[in-house]
């Protein structure tokens, strides 16, 4: 197994942390419209992972053609996504503080090439499908670059993704890779109760995919998972874990789906996280 070496780990971990401070001054911000702050906060290591040591990107050229492709189909999750892409320097993270300003650059449902997105992910269960398509392109033109997917464990109670789980395999795209966000609640309650995925790595390969569970929260863990390569089949994470990582009163607990966070709990919120090691 490659591992990082300590000072890497501490790194990303001092990434997340800001990540996870940054998520909370856009919640804060956002006001009485309210916020995805429990969803975006379970895939913070994901995002950190990727974009401080998997992705390969030109933060001064964001349509870079040799660059990888990041599609997101839980749209969900910008509070860890923004932050992520800030962190590396796609945009000013002032720019954070205008999170859906009607002025700003970043929405909840947005499509900006020049800051380097790739899909809008408006419709839930369409984004792995999208990436097939990039996938498909990539080898008919004989393109290195990978495509990585994340979708929500609730979004894969929607048909299209089985059906495009169908396609990848059929079409033998190695050069995709999904990443699954495993916390098993989504805004209605726990996923098992309202639409069972049970088992989802032994469904992925019944679907003739590699596939392996994870702790998603594990730095070291999805930096190896994230480098593996299975030649002719598309490869699946499936990233365990807990909605609203690293704040004790919103960690899975439904109603922190989308909520307005007030400035008590910002405070209570940010003592926490601090403390965090």
């Amino acid at each position: 197994m490659c591992n990082l070496s300590q000072e890497q780990i501490n790194e990303v971990h001092e990434m997340c942390k800001r990540m996870r401070l940054d998520a909370l001054d856009m919640a804060l911000s956002s006001g009485a419209r309210g916020a995805h702050l429990s969803g975006s906060l379970s895939c913070v290591e994901i995002y950190a992972v990727l974009y401080r040591l998997i992705l390969k990107y030109d933060v001064n050229n964001p349509s870079w053609d040799e660059r990888d492709r990041m599609i997101v189909g839980k749209e969900h999750a910008r509070l860890a996504e923004f932050p992520a892409m800030a962190e590396v320097g796609f945009f000013s993270k002032d720019e954070l503080c205008h999170f859906e300003a009607n002025d700003g650059v970043l929405a909840g449902h947005p499509r900006n090439l020049t800051i380097g997105l790739e899909y809008s992910s408006c419709s839930l269960g369409m984004a792995l499908s999208f990436a097939i398509g990039k996938a498909v392109h990539a080898k008919m033109y004989h393109k290195d670059y990978r495509i990585f997917v994340i979708v929500g464990d609730a979004e894969c109670g929607e048909g299209s993704v089985w059906e495009a789980m169908m396609s990848a395999a059929h079409y033998k795209l190695d050069n995709l890779i999904l990443i699954i966000d495993r916390n098993y609640l989504s805004v209605d309650g726990n996923t098992e109760d309202l639409m069972a995925q049970r088992d989802m790595e032994a469904k992925l390969k019944s679907f003739g995919w590699a596939a392996d569970t994870i702790d998603g929260h594990d730095i070291n863990k999805l930096f190896f998972h994230l480098n593996k390569k299975h030649d002719d089949m598309p490869y699946a994470i499936v990233a365990e874990t807990i909605k609203g990582k690293g704040i004790s009163f919103v960690e899975n607990r439904k109603e922190w789906h989308q909520a307005v966070l007030n400035q008590e709990q910002y405070e209570l919120a940010r003592v926490e996280i601090m403390q965090k090691t």
